[in-house]
């Protein structure tokens, strides 16, 4: 692995796209939190990344007055819970909602209650 220069700042597109490639294999395990907008996955033992939607301020495009939208927002966690990075979707190029949407998948297990689902209509 590389490192960056101190001086410059880190891009964390590398990063969210280790993480999908990942989850989409199988290999991160997203869980569900008590918030039902919050998704916790360990990584490492060391490191917990959390994925949640926040309120963020923006401006309508069309009108021009300010608007409160929710936008997901990564967190880099250590052990103790505390946030060693935040990370927005406009940092990373493709934003944060391909990510959310598939730890959302994952840790509310949709897959298999998709197919339960199904399986229960099939006996209808």
């Amino acid at each position: 692995m590389t490192t960056q220069p101190a001086g410059k700042d880190l891009d964390p597109t590398p990063l969210v796209g280790s993480l999908t490639e990942k989850s989409t294999a199988g290999k991160l395990n997203w869980q569900a939190t008590a918030d039902e907008h919050t998704f916790i996955a360990s990584v490492g033992g060391e490191t917990t990344l959390k994925i949640t939607l926040e309120s963020v301020e923006g401006f309508n495009d069309f009108t021009g007055n300010p608007e409160m939208t929710q936008e997901p927002v990564l967190y880099m966690l250590d052990a103790k819970g505390r946030a060693l990075w935040e990370i927005s979707s406009s940092q990373v190029k493709g934003g944060l909602w391909p990510m959310y949407r598939l730890a959302q998948r994952i840790g509310n297990k949709l897959d298999e209650r998709m197919a339960a689902v199904m399986q229960a209509l099939e006996k209808l």
